[in-house]
């Protein structure tokens, strides 16, 4: 996922993220099979930045 958020703009990781979720840092050292199926388990965090890592209104 590090290299998604490389054609991202900065400021997403200041997205707040629900409680109990990972921190963006660890996100970053997923992969993105791995937010796809923690976003389909619907485990705390993981549709909120699935959402934001494919909306393309937040590239560079």
């Amino acid at each position: 996922m590090s290299d998604i958020l490389k054609y991202k703009r900065g400021n997403i990781k200041q997205a707040p993220l629900p409680q109990g979720s990972l921190s963006w840092d660890e996100f970053g050292e997923m992969q993105w099979e791995e937010i796809e199926a923690g976003a389909e388990a619907n485990q705390p965090g993981f549709k909120v930045v699935r959402k934001l890592l494919s909306d393309k209104r937040f590239d560079k």
